[in-house]
């Protein structure tokens, strides 16, 4: 929970306010719960508690817990779905560092944020014909001439996370079901580069032992080297207000989006990569929010460290884990095939990423 300082009032007296409206709202909503720190908790061997991990946004505590062995990677992820049974659903989220927020792209480095650019690409997308064919998008214009507001808001919830997979800068932040999908999300790293840094490469992390070795005796330092390590980052989800329909959920702060269910399988990347989004709900478009309120950290309930020479080995080299598979190529992905044809719509910050 973050608290505002009397000179954050009156430094950015509107950024206080409605900091302090969300905050409100924030302690009204019901809260997951953590793992605990893995004293007696645990049966299996191969789970160490680490530290205490502090998030930027709301000193909120979760615990880091070392994880060697696959028997113990399948009962502490089953721990936090088990004591979150009541609340909501517990996902994963793979990454090869660790950080002390959990930002979506769209607002990361900035202060405060205006979706009014996104909303417009949104409805244009939702208006255009063929796209809204291509998606499956429901009419929600009435024989009366009328909007259907919830099918409309629906609609853009689909393409907001269409686009968070093919383009990658929205409100969502990426999340799986699957154990070994976020393994390898956190295994690789993604390199940008070409014209706008719109090409990305996936390059499995190994360990240099040897390297390794050097640097322990140059520095004379028996100093944790977090390059050798991936995170799951175990995000919990509440239970929706209403129906599961189109495979999204909304409760009162957040929306999360099955892309399985919410787009067709002719859009092959999410559905090989289990893929689900999340974020926060809230903000008229053409308000400025701070970018701290689309922090998701306080949604975390445990950060789990794998070795990345252990996650190699429990992956190993199936073609279901290669990027061949997760990241397949417009020739078979003929939805992303679509999406790169659009180029009068697609452009700038929202242009489609190629994956090689």
């Amino acid at each position: 929970m973050q608290f505002l300082s009397l000179q954050s009032l009156s430094t950015h007296p509107e950024d206080a306010i409605i900091n302090l409206i969300y905050s409100i709202i924030y302690l009204m909503c019901s809260k997951p719960t953590i793992l605990p720190k893995p004293r007696n908790s645990f049966t299996t061997d191969g789970i160490t508690f680490v530290q205490e991990f502090v998030f930027k946004h709301g000193a909120h505590r979760v615990p880091l817990i070392d994880v060697s062995t696959t028997g113990a990677l399948n009962q502490i992820i089953g721990h936090a779905k088990f004591i979150n049974e009541a609340y909501g659903n517990v996902y994963y989220r793979g990454v090869n560092g660790l950080y002390n927020t959990v930002l979506p792209s769209f607002v990361r480095g900035k202060r405060t944020v205006k979706s009014v650019g996104l909303n417009t690409l949104l409805n244009n997308i939702c208006d255009d014909p063929l796209l809204s064919i291509s998606l499956k998008l429901r009419n929600y214009k009435t024989p009366h001439g009328t909007e259907n507001s919830r099918a409309k808001r629906f609609n853009k919830y689909c393409v907001e996370a269409l686009l968070q997979h093919y383009a990658g800068y929205t409100r969502f932040i990426d999340i799986v079901d699957n154990h070994w999908v976020a393994l390898w999300m956190g295994l690789h790293n993604f390199c940008f580069g070409g014209q706008g840094n719109k090409s990305c490469e996936c390059q499995k992390r190994v360990i240099n032992f040897g390297d390794y070795y050097e640097h322990m005796l140059a520095t004379s330092s028996r100093s944790i080297d977090y390059n050798i390590y991936e995170y799951i980052i175990l995000i919990a989800a509440p239970h929706g207000n209403g129906k599961n329909e189109y495979g999204i959920i909304e409760s009162n702060e957040l929306v999360e989006v099955d892309l399985r269910k919410a787009l067709p399988s002719v859009f092959l990347r999410p559905h090989a990569q289990h893929a689900l989004v999340i974020r926060k709900k809230g903000g008229m478009p053409s308000v400025k929010i701070p970018a701290s309120f689309f922090d998701l950290a306080t949604q975390v309930v445990g950060i789990l460290r794998i070795r990345i020479d252990r996650s190699a080995k429990w992956l190993g080299a199936g073609d279901l884990v290669s990027a061949n598979n997760l990241f397949p190529s417009p020739s078979i992905d003929h939805g992303y095939n679509d999406l790169l044809s659009r180029t009068d719509i697609f452009q700038g910050s929202y242009e489609i990423l190629k994956y090689y």
